[in-house]
């Protein structure tokens, strides 16, 4: 019996899938839509932080207003009242104790004094208050303490003229052989030469309402114990706010 077999059957070609190639029969993820690119006068531009600037604006404003308000109030006032600062004297200034003393080959100095302030105000509407006074009293261009006291608060009033006593004491101030040698002589032939100095506040006062205080210091120097018995008044000059200087 003769069998027959059948001829082979050719072996399928099986083409290489190009780069990308995608199946359509196997199920895929849907890609993410993208964002319309919006042109460039649409994009949103970062916000800048101006509250820094807004507020040193704002500062310099109210700043200015408050400058102008100061200036017209007071163009006003010297309009309507015309104001002076009083005005400073020495009345008398009397050195009732002066002793050096020798000790140990160490010299000390014991001093009282007694000065008459006056404070002249000139104003026909306004007065002036002072607060407490710090009166120092020096020598030799500031370089000998005579001593220091202060003054209770006081009122100048309307066109008058007030006096302060100012009494002070220094107890063993040491001093050195120069000093020593050169005191003894300007104090006997009255050539020393005092130095008053007063550290105030003072505000005006105009029919019930006070103004801010400012801080005065007023310095009276420049002549002799001889010349001060003999009536000549030493210059006084007054400095306002610590840089406004009114000889």
């Amino acid at each position: 019996m003769e069998s027959s077999s059948s001829p082979p059957q050719p072996k399928p070609i099986i083409l290489q899938k190009p780069p990308g190639y995608r199946d359509p029969n196997t199920a895929q993820k849907p890609l993410p839509p993208r964002k319309a690119a919006l042109p460039p006068s649409f994009r949103p531009k970062p916000k800048k932080r101006r509250c820094c600037r807004k507020c040193c604006c704002t500062f310099c404003i109210i700043l200015l207003l408050l400058i102008l308000i100061l200036v017209v109030a007071v163009a006003v006032i010297y309009i309507l009242y015309q104001p002076s600062l009083p005005e400073f004297h020495i009345g008398s200034f009397r050195v009732s104790m002066f002793n050096i003393t020798v000790n140990d080959d160490v010299a000390y100095l014991n001093a009282n004094t007694t000065t008459m302030v006056e404070l002249k105000n000139r104003n026909k509407k306004i007065a002036w208050h002072f607060d407490q006074s710090n009166v120092h009293i020096l020598a030799e261009n500031g370089d000998l303490n005579l001593g220091s006291t202060k003054v209770a608060p006081f009122d100048v009033k309307v066109r008058n003229t007030t006096q302060l006593k100012v009494e002070t004491k220094v107890r063993g101030v040491e001093l050195d052989a120069r000093q020593r040698r050169r005191l003894k002589s300007v104090f006997d032939s009255k050539a020393l030469k005092p130095r008053v100095e007063v550290k105030t506040r003072t505000g005006m006062k105009v029919q019930g309402w006070n103004s801010m205080k400012m801080d005065v210091t007023v310095v009276c120097d420049g002549v002799t114990l001889r010349q001060l018995q003999n009536g000549v008044s030493p210059h006084c000059s007054l400095t306002i706010l610590k840089w406004i200087k009114i000889r």
